[in-house]
């Protein structure tokens, strides 16, 4: 990536994460998506060491009004764990201005990511833990690629990308979740993309996104998982704003159900988010 630069700078409130309290922070949004605060304006020579460093790289972005007008939420990256942060500033003019600068700064970040992909070589890499991924949950033929039909693309993340497909044979929707074995390797992700591989195939449980298949080509792995078309809790709160109690205690039932499923079979979940 070429020098990197500030995009907008400026005060804003920001709303503490344990102590529900609003304190002014001076943030710089650079090219390279980082999002950094300080007590004071920095000066150009000698930064201090900032008080908040986020990621905006593939972040979501919420507009609400509440607990104050002009609220913006940020679900973004601090180092590798996915965290939400809450914004306030003086004008709708203002919060527009930051929401677009963040996430064009998203969006250039992303068109990189791919262009980057699409560039590098074909990979050579071996197999990776062949008979956790070569797997199906019943006693059908090993998978592979021509076995379905590629319809729609319903995300793309850090590691590969999620498409809706049909498998010619029974006609059945089902998510193939794609992962790039070159990116797995070098973020040093070879035994977490195992293990939950391993944790897919042996959950059964009606609030868990099951996993009919996997498999692996010679540069791709390949999870074949359950279709859920609901879309996810966050896009939902971001539509409603606000969640009515009994929502809110049937998402929490079945999350809560979930989570003591897992937990009998001495399995951490350790990534709950919206």
């Amino acid at each position: 990536m070429s020098d990197v630069t500030i995009v907008k700078e400026g005060w804003v409130q920001k709303r503490g994460e344990y102590i529900k309290n609003w304190r002014p922070r001076y943030f710089l949004l650079k090219t390279d998506g980082s999002f950094i605060g300080y007590k004071e304006k920095p000066q150009d020579v000698d930064l201090p060491y900032p008080l908040n460093n986020f990621s905006v790289a593939k972040c979501q972005l919420m507009k609400t009004e509440r607990p104050k007008p002009n609220t913006f939420i940020i679900r973004c990256l601090q180092w590798t764990t996915v965290i939400e942060r809450t914004f306030h500033v003086d004008t709708p003019e203002e919060r527009e201005e930051w929401t677009e600068a963040i996430q064009a700064v998203a969006d250039r970040l992303q068109r990189l990511e791919e262009e980057r992909m699409n560039c590098s070589p074909t990979s050579q890499i071996d197999n990776i833990g062949e008979e956790e991924m070569d797997a199906s949950t019943t006693h059908h033929k090993r998978k592979t690629m021509n076995d379905f039909d590629y319809l729609k693309l319903l995300g793309k993340g850090t590691f590969g990308k999620v498409i809706l497909v049909r498998e010619k044979a029974s006609g059945k929707y089902y998510a193939m979740k794609i992962l790039k074995k070159e990116v797995i390797i070098a973020k040093d992700e070879v035994a977490h993309t195992l293990t939950e591989s391993r944790v897919l195939k042996n959950t059964r449980h009606p609030f868990l996104t099951s996993l009919k298949y996997s498999f692996q080509t010679k540069d791709r792995l390949c999870f074949v998982m359950e279709y859920v078309n609901g879309g996810e809790l966050f896009f939902h709160l971001s539509r409603e704003r606000v969640f009515s109690e009994d929502r809110t205690r049937f998402y929490g039932a079945e999350i809560v159900s979930a989570l003591d499923y897992l937990h009998s079979g001495k399995i951490v979940y350790r990534d709950l988010k919206l």
